[in-house]
């Protein structure tokens, strides 16, 4: 008999015109969660955090210790088992996950980029639901205006400019006809052109050299500052989160400690241990 399955993360009735309230804060409140599959092994252990509008967080840890699946919960990919998950004063859970979608932007390690051109690619970042633009065909209803403002807050206007067609400039296949360090600027500012209230940023710079690293790590740096944001990475080169307003060191599916960079190699503990494996003062 064929069975009508239906995701457990997703719009109904109830929560059809349910969106979040505001991005002001995320709270987390004593979340645990075991994968559907997996039910006997949990992957998150009583996890309580509090992030405020404007602040940078990282998440680092060893890999399998929680931290992707804490992005997860905020790309509504999951809920959690028990606890509680709060966007503003609105409960994830509560929320229609196409309205709460709206708010955030994801940037990952390996950026999927059309083979448009960089104005095109940048376009699409706008909401769809917001009636901007819905394919490469409504890219025009994206002003230069914006898509100039989103490159310059990635640190990626002058690369642009310095192309022969410049906005016109074929990205290829997936990129390939931009260096690493460039389609992964042009992924920040297709996330940054719909100003999300929260920016997420799983592993964004490591697979780049050490040069792009910097150009990243300063774009990354100061979009986190415009628009009072949350901004919350996950890293295991811990050079690129050492600004962080708030480091938080997961093992074992627990948060183990929170800090910032400095007051945590004070502290000699397990941030420390990892800084010195990777010989970063």
């Amino acid at each position: 008999m064929k069975q009508d399955l239906q995701p457990t993360v997703r719009e109904t009735e109830e929560n059809h015109a349910k969106g979040p309230d505001s991005g002001d804060a995320v709270s987390i409140r004593d979340v645990r969660f075991s994968y559907p599959l997996r039910p006997g092994t949990s992957i998150l252990k009583g996890i309580n955090l509090n992030i405020q509008k404007g602040q940078f967080v990282a998440f680092v840890g060893a890999s399998g210790c929680g931290k992707s699946t804490m992005i997860a919960f905020l790309e509504r990919f999951y809920d959690p088992s028990t606890g509680s998950f709060e966007i503003g004063s609105s409960d994830l859970t509560s929320l229609n996950p196409r309205l709460y979608r709206r708010i955030i932007a994801l940037v990952q390690q390996e950026p999927a980029l059309l083979p448009g051109t960089i104005r095109e690619n940048i376009a699409l970042g706008i909401d769809e639901t917001d009636g901007e633009t819905t394919s490469l065909d409504d890219v025009g209803l994206v002003s230069d205006v914006m898509i100039e403002s989103a490159l310059r807050a990635s640190n990626a206007w002058d690369f642009v400019c310095s192309l022969p067609e410049g906005l016109s400039t074929p990205a290829g296949a997936n990129g390939a006809q931009l260096s690493g360090g460039q389609r992964q600027r042009i992924a920040i500012a297709r996330a940054l052109i719909r100003n999300p209230k929260v920016l997420l940023l799983d592993e964004a710079t490591s697979a780049l050299d050490t040069e792009s690293e910097k150009v990243i790590q300063d774009a990354l740096s100061k979009a986190s500052k415009d628009g009072d944001r949350i901004t919350i990475a996950v890293a295991h080169r811990l050079s690129t989160i050492k600004g962080a307003d708030m480091i938080c060191v997961f093992h074992a599916g627990r948060i183990v400690e929170v800090e910032t960079h400095q007051a945590l190699i004070s502290q000699g503990g397990v941030y420390r241990k990892m800084c010195e494996a990777q010989a970063l003062d």
